[in-house]
């Protein structure tokens, strides 16, 4: 009778360390868990993402010996990121936080000697590119900040309106029923129309010139 066919020590103190250096990454907060979906209000989240992962759960499959291979393992990593990128717009601030980890993971990997299925990786990037987060400077979030001093309140809602519906991540809710636009964590697609609006609304009138009466 053939025996079960498990991990060798060697095999799980990788895999651990591969997850190790994930978790300390300051992007691997929101996947160090499973996803809140009902404290989060995410009711369609179970419909869209039939088999939910996260690293605490792959931990607890690694140390209880549920994977069998160490591919088995790094399935489940990959399907951290891919059903975020599933789940979340493309070029959110999530879906470039999976995009960071999913490359820590690969590079730790080799560093540790675990084969990842390249090929597949590779097909998945022809069909559909991972996006460059482009980064803000400094003096444009300086500009920003000054020109939301100036806004209405109309306008303000405006501004978290389209934060809400292109980044969701970016808004933060603070006592008292207020509302914080994260910059920091914003795309640079929002960021740019963000900007645009509150540029337009702070730009001063042209005064009318009065004829002079000889």
């Amino acid at each position: 009778m053939e025996g079960k066919l498990e991990l060798t020590r060697e095999e799980s103190k990788k895999l651990f360390e591969v997850i190790r250096q994930i978790e300390k990454k300051q992007e691997a907060s929101d996947f160090l868990k499973p996803v809140d979906f009902k404290g989060l209000g995410l009711d369609d989240y179970p419909l869209i993402i039939k088999n939910p992962m996260d690293l605490s759960t792959v931990k607890k499959k690694l140390k209880s010996g549920k994977y069998a291979t160490v591919s088995e393992c790094t399935a489940d990593l990959t399907l951290i990121w891919n059903n975020c990128r599933t789940y979340n717009q493309i070029g959110s601030t999530i879906v470039n936080q999976a995009d960071i980890l999913e490359a820590v993971m690969r590079k730790q990997c080799e560093l540790n000697g675990i084969l990842l299925d390249l090929p597949q990786k590779r097909q998945r990037e022809e069909t559909k590119p991972e996006p460059v987060k482009e980064i803000l400077t400094l003096d444009s979030k300086i500009e920003f900040a000054e020109k939301v001093k100036k806004v209405s309140h109309e306008v303000l809602a405006e501004l978290v309106r389209i934060v809400e519906t292109d980044c969701k991540n970016a808004l933060e809710e603070l006592d008292n029923d207020r509302i914080q636009i994260k910059v920091d964590s914003l795309d640079k697609i929002t960021f740019d129309k963000l900007l645009g609006l509150v540029t337009v609304v702070d730009e001063p009138k042209p005064t009318k010139k009065h004829k002079k009466n000889n």
